[in-house]
């Protein structure tokens, strides 16, 4: 019986069909408003934490003020909104007093607070040799809706810096606060006793700096918490297996002190592990995956491999893995017991700064019918990766009707070529592929009514 032995999805290899799933070769940009001179949600969580802080031109001063707001994000957590200079957890100082001493803080502020919320500013005056020497937490309740002016005692004789922060919420007594709750806020300065007045850093708040990055399209990266770091988390390499382009992850010493892993999945994560996943129900005997691995000391890296039906785990696999200088590959089998409805794939680069995964070419292996009557028996392409030449030589058991196609991803016929009918023998046939665009590409060959399809890639 004469069967189609694999689709345009499908690659012959033996006797299994590989089927790509990711290659790396698509990233987009990401982006996000940082303010000047301060640490803010923006900086600890990247475009998330951008919900929770925002420029606004409804100011009292100069063209902008900062908007605060306690939100909540995709993963269900609450995060609250902030502006911080210094370290409240040590009572760092984050920027220095000029007019010798703090009598008090003023500025403007608007809020509309959430029943059972409330906002804080926070500031702490010290002075070398002799520690604290004045400050507090103010809070403020209910709605103000329109520009109001405040002004706070700090009574520090004397001070040379100040740690200085605003919040909704009350962070300091671990509230996140309520979503909805915000504050605004401009034109912040300190006062002497004498009346000298002295600007805190960008009081006004008119200076904010765009920082970008690259993510891989349909994937979530540590990215996001890791705003303005060299390297990032997740880079976008062109030490590719196949394409152009690899997925870089990265361990780091975060710009804050903490280890931060370079991490990557097609769900998302939280404080749990991993969720999510995209939809799919083939059933795959394997996920393969291309990897080098570089790690410091006796680190190890990970891959983490999940097929779910109903929220359920019903397959899954993955590994830890060592140094491999050459890429090389990670084949996970599976089995299972119901088709699934998702799949949830992530890596890691490991725990210790300065290791470095690499991965590409994620492929999904399956099981292909093969014809004992199929009327070929040797088809071979050359060289593979290639550039600009694609070398073919078959050779046919019984005389029959051949011809070529050569595919994009996509399906669209680039090449084709018909031989008419060929007698039993060994051919051998070439094709142009220097107009072709690096990536991979597909043979489609047709004996009779049979079809093989192939993969071949191009640099």
């Amino acid at each position: 019986m004469k069967k189609t032995l694999l689709s345009l999805t499908l690659l012959l290899t033996g006797y299994c069909g590989f089927a790509q799933y990711e290659g790396f070769e698509n990233w987009t940009q990401g982006s996000v408003l940082v303010l000047d001179q301060y640490e803010t949600p923006a900086n600890e969580l990247g475009a998330l934490g951008n919900l929770a802080i925002q420029q606004s031109t409804d100011a009292v001063d100069g063209t902008y003020s900062v908007r605060l707001e306690t939100v909540t994000i995709p993963s269900g957590d609450t995060v609250f909104g902030y502006i911080l200079s210094g370290d409240p957890d040590a009572l760092a100082p984050g920027q220095p007093v000029t007019i010798g001493g703090v009598d008090s803080i003023i500025g403007y502020w608007k809020y509309d607070v959430m029943p059972g919320d409330s906002c804080a500013l926070l500031l702490a005056a010290s002075q070398t040799g002799f520690g604290l020497t004045g400050g507090g937490t103010y809070y403020v309740t209910g709605t103000q809706s329109s520009w109001k002016r405040f002004a706070y005692e700090v009574n520090a004789i004397m001070a040379d810096s100040i740690l200085l922060a605003f919040a909704t919420g009350d962070p300091l007594n671990e509230f996140n606060g309520i979503p909805g709750t915000w504050m605004m806020i401009d034109n912040v300065k300190l006062k002497n006793s004498t009346g000298q007045l002295q600007d805190v850093y960008n009081q006004s708040f008119e200076n904010w700096t765009t920082v970008t990055w690259d993510n891989p399209d349909g994937w979530f990266t540590s990215n996001e918490y890791a705003v303005g770091q060299t390297p990032m988390p997740a880079e976008k390499s062109t030490d590719a297996y196949s394409g152009t382009y690899a997925l870089e992850l990265n361990t780091i010493n975060s710009q804050w002190g903490d280890t931060m892993s370079g991490l990557a999945t097609n769900g998302s994560f939280n404080e749990f592990g991993m969720f999510g996943g995209v939809p799919y129900t083939s059933q795959p005997t394997a996920v393969n995956v291309y990897y080098k691995y570089a790690p410091v000391a006796n680190d190890s890296g990970w891959v983490n491999i999940q097929f779910k039906n109903g929220g359920s785990v019903i397959a899954q696999a993955g590994a830890l893995v060592g140094a491999q200088a050459n890429y090389t590959m990670l084949s996970s089998l599976l089995s299972f017991p119901m088709a699934p409805d998702t799949f949830l794939i992530a890596a890691g680069s490991g725990e210790i700064p300065g290791s470095q995964l690499l991965i590409d070419h994620i492929d999904m292996t399956f099981p292909v019918g093969i014809n004992e009557n199929i009327k070929i028996d040797r088809l071979e392409s050359y060289p593979n990766p290639t550039t600009d030449i694609l070398n073919l030589r078959f050779e046919l058991k019984n005389s029959n009707l051949v011809s070529v196609n050569l595919l994009d991803i996509t399906g669209k016929v680039l090449k084709n070529k018909s031989f008419g009918n060929l007698s039993s023998g060994t051919y051998n046939e070439s094709f142009n592929t220097s107009s072709f665009t690096s990536g991979i590409y597909f043979i489609e060959f047709t004996v009779g009514n049979e079809k093989i399809v192939n993969r071949f890639i191009v640099k």
